[in-house]
């Protein structure tokens, strides 16, 4: 188990890393980045392949403290890669550690709803997707299907406008932008950033704080937890967290 400077969570539990690439959103994977750098250590010695690391599933167990804990945030527990008899194992765990809150997040909603479909899944496992355009709006009609007690989307990094979004039975929805050294360069930070460099600041876009906003009033129109974790830059607090004058921290009752 790790700490982490991730705000909607306490812990990240990584019983798997590695993953490929399947969207617009994974194309400066932090996770990936940080993999490949350590590639040969002792803590990734396979670089971002899939390595399987069965030694962890024991952790949560030894976590004394009521936790929120992010599954796999060095990987995907729905990538292909990975077997549904390997996926039983954590799920297992999760079942028999109910004082934790187990938050997976997936790009493949299509195999988390496969998986998902013949098994039942314990309180203390939030389902949730990841989406970061309009392209990929699909993944949210597939977690709604799934038959969790929390259903959460992260819209992060957030590339374009969600538009009118139906978020009927999704109970927290996260926002968030890109963050990373590669929005110094002001041609990918016009593409991808919610904000932009002026004077050594980050600024957010104003166009930006409208997709936000649109996101927020549809999450409380469904009667879902706002979430707004970052408007990002070159740190993932260097735009702050501020939308209207106001940090959203809500959370999904539980």
């Amino acid at each position: 188990m790790n700490n982490t400077g991730i705000s909607w969570t306490n812990l990240t539990w990584n019983p798997v890393s590695g993953c490929q690439k399947v969207s617009q959103g994974c194309k400066f994977c932090y996770a990936h980045t940080i993999a490949e750098k350590n590639k040969g250590g002792a803590a990734f010695p396979n670089g971002f392949e899939i390595t399987l690391r069965p030694h962890k599933l024991k952790e949560p167990f030894y976590q004394k403290q009521q936790s929120l804990i992010f599954v796999n945030s060095m990987s995907d527990m729905f990538w292909e890669e990975i077997s549904d008899d390997y996926r039983d194992e954590i799920l297992e765990v999760i079942r028999q550690t109910p004082q934790h809150q187990y938050q997976i997040l997936t790009k493949r909603a299509d195999n988390m709803l496969r998986y998902c479909q013949s098994r039942t899944l314990p309180d203390n496992y939030w389902a949730g997707v990841s989406i970061e355009n309009m392209e990929n709006m699909g993944r949210l009609e597939l977690l709604k299907q799934v038959k969790a007690k929390i259903r959460f989307i992260s819209f992060e990094p957030l590339l374009s406008e969600i538009t009118d979004p139906d978020l009927t039975g999704i109970h927290w929805v996260i926002t968030g932008g890109e963050s990373g050294a590669h929005l110094k360069d002001p041609n990918i930070a016009s593409k991808r950033a919610l904000v932009y460099e002026e004077n050594k600041k980050w600024i957010v876009k104003e166009e930006a704080k409208d997709w936000v906003r649109g996101i927020k009033e549809a999450t409380h129109a469904a009667g879902g937890a706002f979430y707004h974790k970052q408007w990002g830059g070159t740190g993932p607090n260097a735009g702050g967290r501020e939308l209207d004058g106001k940090i959203w921290d809500e959370m999904p009752d539980f």
